[in-house]
């Protein structure tokens, strides 16, 4: 969808060289898109520059937009990238201005006005309550959770998932993140994907945005499967870059373990044990990865001998 001086324009197939030729010629001033949007948008810009004077801001929604990828974007589209994040029961609760970037490049923003928001701990055995929350530091993990007068949702006819959902009144919407004393939300994935490895959590977006600096690496997405050792056991489905015209091979299972050994933003116990290379990757309409059908993949690769799997040691 664009917002071109008090009009919408609507495009009834999406084709990125496309969109930016519309900027120029219906003097576009707003995009807006899921993160897989961009990319394809940023991808045609960098190998056909077109021009964007007007375009005055980007606003992305749907899926984590990593901090790689923002400043990219902010480079070959525009400087006003907009991030927000939040549910359909209470539409927006954090907002990333382009006045927060580079610095909170990779964060959701913070909270919206008059919209609460708080990362509370995780139990195995309970929800934790709304005061419950985690260290501001950035680093440590939990669910966040959200209260907003925006919010009138009740599901109806399932109590069972009421009761899931909601919690004195605060939303418990199952994603994980961490938060730092400014109150900036960083998104790393959903509860249900955390892969738990020798007792250690493992997000898969942390481990995801460390493979896609790789720059052979297009995209990927990040799996647990069982293992009766370590309880799982970390498996990376890749997609390649395409590098036409390149004599550059294409990126194999040991060179990404080797980029991950040597970045200092990602514990060597997260690096994946195991590797298949994909054509692409399993997606929701607004660019979400789909990983619980990639995990079960996973498991009927991992049976079928399927996955390069790597050995190197524990410690």
């Amino acid at each position: 969808m664009f917002y071109a001086g008090g009009s919408v324009v609507a495009m009834p197939e999406f084709d990125p060289g496309t969109a930016l030729d519309w900027v120029d010629e219906y003097e576009i001033t707003f995009l807006i898109g899921a993160p897989a949007t961009l990319e394809a948008l940023a991808n045609v810009q960098a190998a056909e520059p077109r021009q964007l004077t007007t375009l005055k801001g980007i606003v992305t929604m749907g899926a984590p937009l990593d901090k790689d990828a923002a400043l990219r974007y902010q480079q070959l589209l525009t400087p006003r990238i907009f991030n927000g994040y939040g549910t359909t029961e209470t539409f927006w609760n954090t907002f990333l201005r382009p006045e927060d970037l580079p610095e909170h490049a990779g964060s959701a923003g913070r909270a919206s006005t008059d919209d609460d928001v708080r990362v509370v701990k995780l139990f195995d055995d309970r929800r934790a309550d709304p005061d419950e929350t985690v260290a501001q530091d950035g680093t440590e993990s939990g669910e966040v959770i959200m209260r907003s007068p925006k919010s009138g949702f009740q599901y109806v006819n399932l109590p069972e998932v009421q009761e899931e959902k909601f919690h004195d009144g605060w939303l418990y919407p199952g994603d994980i993140a961490t938060w730092d004393e400014d109150g900036f939300v960083t998104i790393l994935g959903r509860k249900d994907d955390m892969i738990i490895s020798g007792g250690e959590n493992i997000h898969p977006v942390q481990v995801e945005e460390s493979i896609a600096r790789h720059p052979g690496v297009a995209d990927s997405a990040v799996v647990g499967i069982s293992d009766p050792v370590w309880g799982q056991k970390v498996i990376a489905y890749v997609v390649r870059a395409e590098t036409p015209g390149t004599p550059s091979a294409p990126v194999t299972a040991q060179e990404l373990d080797r980029h991950l050994l040597a970045d200092d933003f990602l514990a060597d116990f997260k690096r994946p044990r195991g590797y298949r290379f994909v054509e692409s990757l399993p997606m929701t309409a607004t660019g979400k990865k789909i990983h619980y059908e990639l995990a079960q993949q996973a498991e009927e690769d991992s049976a079928a001998g399927e996955i390069e799997l790597l050995g190197f040691r524990e410690d």
